[in-house]
């Protein structure tokens, strides 16, 4: 898999990216699928590019063209202040848009109990990124991606319990309409406003129905699930997918459908 991002990455910037992957199951798995979206992303048109932890953009004619994805305990998103050093992210934007979305890879989201929750590949308004990064030491994004991917690279099916862990972890960072006043102890950004916008572009959603189907879900492995493992995806608006594994149906069917998904979605 790592041929594979590195390949991706060096396409992405036009030019060689120094990879500095973390060690750990299923890191690479991540990468494989992170970076798989940008690149699909960049084969349909879009404009896409690498960033380093301060927000800057690597140019292919830097000298520092590097990726690091974080190691260790997943944490939040780092400030421009702590430097260029910390977890790289992808950005991507239509052709012609003045919007921008940015890919992450194991940050942190705030649920509203207020307990933190990571998410393996998350997809959010690069306005949200910027705002944290403002932070001196960065932060917490608080509220539910627009695309949430959960990754698991081992051999055994998927069980019932992963399944719900993952439900779990999207119920509580669904922020809806009523609970506003409710949430003050969440630091901003949350993830469905665009900070400095008069008005949000994503607002709360009106139950956790359709937070779930206005959002894109899935539950990615390499091998498949067990039958309790799905019983419960169709309600909760998640996708279980797999075997995934490099260019498989399934790995192809998931990207295809993701692709479909950002083009209709985000504008």
């Amino acid at each position: 898999m790592i041929p594979a991002v590195a390949s991706a990455l060096d396409a992405i910037v036009g030019n060689a990216v120094a990879l500095r992957n973390a060690n750990g199951a299923g890191r690479a798995f991540e990468l494989y699928i992170m970076t798989g979206i940008a690149s699909d992303l960049a084969n349909q048109g879009w404009d896409v590019w690498l960033q380093r932890s301060d927000g800057t953009l690597v140019n292919p004619t830097d000298s520092d063209r590097r990726f690091i994805q974080r190691g260790g305990a997943p944490t939040g998103v780092s400030g421009a202040a702590q430097g260029a050093d910390n977890a790289s992210s992808l950005v991507f934007r239509r052709p012609g848009s003045m919007r921008e979305w940015e890919i992450w890879n194991g940050i942190q989201f705030l649920g509203r109990s207020g307990g933190s929750h990571e998410i393996d590949i998350a997809i959010v308004p690069r306005e949200v990124g910027t705002a944290l990064r403002l932070l001196p030491t960065g932060g917490l994004p608080g509220g539910r991606p627009l695309v949430s991917i959960e990754c698991k690279d081992v051999e055994a099916k998927g069980s019932a319990d992963e399944m719900r862990a993952f439900v779990a972890r999207l119920y509580d960072l669904t922020m809806l309409t009523w609970h506003d006043g409710k949430i003050a102890h969440l630091p901003l950004p949350l993830t469905y406003i665009s900070p400095g916008a008069p008005l949000p572009d994503f607002r709360p959603f009106d139950s956790f129905w359709v937070g779930n189907r206005e959002t894109f879900n899935t539950l990615v492995r390499r091998t498949g699930f067990s039958s309790g493992a799905t019983a419960m995806t169709g309600y909760y608006g998640i996708q279980p997918r797999g075997p995934v594994t490099p260019g498989s149906a399934e790995y192809l069917s998931l990207m295809n459908d993701l692709i479909t998904w950002i083009t209709s979605r985000l504008r």
